[in-house]
């Protein structure tokens, strides 16, 4: 495991002592002989340690070779800087247990043991369609009554995140016919996630549009702020989501109820959610009579984590959002929170979070 002499442990019990240096072994080598009290070789990082030595002295740690005599200056315990054959995994033993994500130490650990081909998930497809008549797209001038679309380009990011393959669907007005199609079209994916539309407005049509392909919807509504109007539904063996309008809406739904289904499709292991515990840094007062998730920004300062929250204007306020790394949760049955008291915040590794360390 370092560059020096190969050696017995039991020659260096009293230092310094003079050993007789046999030769040189450097790594992709193997010394044929066995190596016999009172000698040492001269070993490279990466070596096999030949047959007769139990240990290696680092280079700092010894004089020479001079003359064929190498000199050591400090013990050496058995087993010392050698990794034995086995110490890391054995014969038979899992190297990688199914469920994992494959990133740079898994890729090396495939290439240890000489597994080239594996076989791993699919990544699911995602079809993300935005829709409204106000959204127009990301490279027009919105009217006095329009908005331009980034729902779909900050679900786009979530879903590639994660290690889905999103795919962008042209916006849907608020049209029943208009809609059935992008839908129907959406549903090529394994997984369709619409925003906006689902809410009780006139013109909300998009769980009208699914009952009419046979969608069946298993829940409409959730009991929390932002995200109230989240709809889950399923079609054979398609995913089907209907997300709020409201970009922090949909933010925080797909997070809560989207990402576990994705992980699940990738084969990977349920992870909880990232919850931290805070000191809370002022006052909020809740009057939704539903759990809140409201925008936060998470910091450590002397070893303390602090959450306060951001001010925002509601669930469509982007911008404030921006600010935030979390989310300060705000239970069903709690209307008021004092500053100083510990909360709980849902943490997005996505966003960037100034912390002194992480936790």
């Amino acid at each position: 495991m370092r560059d020096g002499f190969a050696l017995r442990a039991e020659d260096t019990q009293t230092v310094p002592v003079t050993l007789k240096c046999v030769g040189e072994v450097r790594a992709g080598q193997l010394w044929e002989e066995v190596l016999r009290p009172g000698e040492a070789i001269q070993i490279m990082t990466g070596a096999p340690v030949p047959q007769g030595a139990n240990a290696v002295v680092m280079v700092e740690y010894t004089e020479g070779p001079v003359q064929g005599d190498v000199r050591v200056l400090r013990e050496v315990r058995i087993g010392e800087n050698v990794a034995a054959k086995g110490s890391e995994r054995l014969t038979g033993q899992t190297v990688l247990e199914p469920g994992k994500r494959i990133s740079a130490f898994e890729l090396a650990v495939l290439a240890s043991v000489g597994k080239y081909q594996v076989t791993v998930y699919r990544a699911p497809s995602v079809s993300i369609l935005a829709t409204g008549d106000e959204i127009v797209d990301v490279a027009e001038q919105p009217g006095p009554a329009q908005i331009r679309n980034s729902n779909s380009f900050s679900l786009y990011r979530q879903v590639k995140k994660i290690g889905g393959l999103p795919i962008l669907l042209k916006t849907a007005g608020d049209e029943q016919e208009e809609l059935k199609t992008r839908i129907r079209s959406g549903l090529e994916a394994d997984v369709l996630l619409v925003s906006g539309g689902v809410s009780m407005g006139k013109y909300d049509l998009v769980e009208s549009v699914f009952r009419q392909l046979d969608i069946q919807v298993h829940f409409e509504s959730i009991s929390m702020r932002p995200g109230k109007p989240t709809v889950f539904g399923t079609w054979k063996d398609r995913w089907i989501f209907g997300l709020p309008g409201n970009p922090v809406s949909t933010f925080v739904a797909f997070e809560l109820f989207v990402r576990p289904v994705l992980q699940a499709l990738l084969g990977l292991q349920a992870e909880t959610l990232p919850l931290v515990r805070g000191e809370l840094q002022s006052e909020i007062v809740e009057k939704s009579g539903r759990t809140a998730f409201l925008p936060a920004k998470v910091t450590s300062r002397a070893g303390k984590l602090e959450v306060l929250p951001v001010k925002w204007k509601g669930s469509a306020d982007i911008f404030a959002a921006v600010e935030a790394n979390g989310l300060v949760i705000v239970p069903l049955e709690v209307a008021r929170l004092q500053a100083g008291e510990a909360v709980e915040a849902l943490v997005f590794d996505e966003l960037d979070y100034a912390m002194e360390g992480r936790f």
